[in-house]
């Protein structure tokens, strides 16, 4: 693939070494550029003039896996928008525990916190696949927010369901056991699969590693709950999937524990 790029933006990693930090540019010509800006969640409504404009002013970057975007606390204003692959946000204790905060899929974006604010990364971004970014500067894009209502409107949208999100998953951390802080994810992870015959799929589905990062866990209680669900029928486990076969079991399990939490009822890509 052809791609245009303009210069790097500061903090963005570049180069050929191995593991970290290491996004290398990449250029892309004009309509394939809008083609897959409009696959970014809050760019598909964009005009095109409005995501030509746009996509002048990005810059275009492949990532390997294990990339750290962007680091927790270093500074950096730009957002990213995860035009392919999948990546993490986390956080990582004093003495090397890693807190996994969520998955971002294609067509998710990042960084939006910084450049509104002006504040240090409050996360740490990591390439979990191969993939492609493009990296918008925060003049651009609180540009856009102040000519496009609806633009501005939909960044608002997404920063007060991340509230949300992330209400529900302190109060399951401080009232739920472990099971069901897994049982939850797992839900909130159905949110984004595919509706087959065998049931909900989970593609690109995180690792158990990953699972008890997310929800505060050990790794071997994770697999002991996986395998109980899948002794009780609930869910199927593949390499890299996960098929829920009986969606209205797990979800009534949960709401008997928990109760009816707010990203249950509403429907909300996670």
């Amino acid at each position: 693939m052809i791609f245009r790029t303009r210069s790097k933006p500061a903090g963005l990693p570049e180069g050929k070494k191995t593991g970290k930090n290491t996004v290398g540019e990449a250029k892309v010509d004009t309509d394939e550029r809008r083609r897959r800006l409009r696959a970014v969640d809050i760019l598909s409504e964009l005009p095109d003039e409005e995501l030509d404009a746009l996509g002048a002013e990005l810059t275009w970057a492949t990532v390997k896996a294990s990339d750290v975007v962007l680091s927790h606390l270093k500074p950096g204003d730009e957002v990213y928008f995860a035009i392919e692959g999948l990546f993490r946000a986390e956080l990582t204790t004093a003495f090397g525990k890693t807190v996994t905060i969520r998955q971002l899929r294609t067509g998710a974006h990042f960084g939006e916190i910084a450049a509104l604010t002006g504040a240090p990364r409050t996360l740490t971004i990591v390439a979990e696949t191969d993939g492609d970014v493009a990296v918008c500067p925060a003049d651009a894009f609180q540009a856009l927010m102040r000519r496009n209502a609806a633009f501005a409107k939909k960044i608002a949208v997404m920063l007060a369901r991340n509230v949300v999100l992330l209400t529900d998953r302190l109060f399951e951390l401080a009232a739920l056991e472990v099971r069901f802080r897994l049982y939850s994810e797992l839900l909130r992870l159905a949110r984004s699969g595919d509706n087959t015959d065998e049931g909900v799929v989970i593609r690109s589905a995180p690792t158990h590693e990953q699972l008890a990062a997310t929800i505060g866990a050990q790794r071997e209680a994770v697999t002991r709950e996986i395998s109980y669900l899948s002794e009780q029928g609930v869910l199927k486990k593949r390499r890299r999937q996960i098929v829920i076969a009986d969606l209205d079991k797990l979800r009534d399990m949960v709401q008997r524990r928990a109760g009816v939490t707010a990203t249950q009822v509403v429907d909300w890509p996670v």
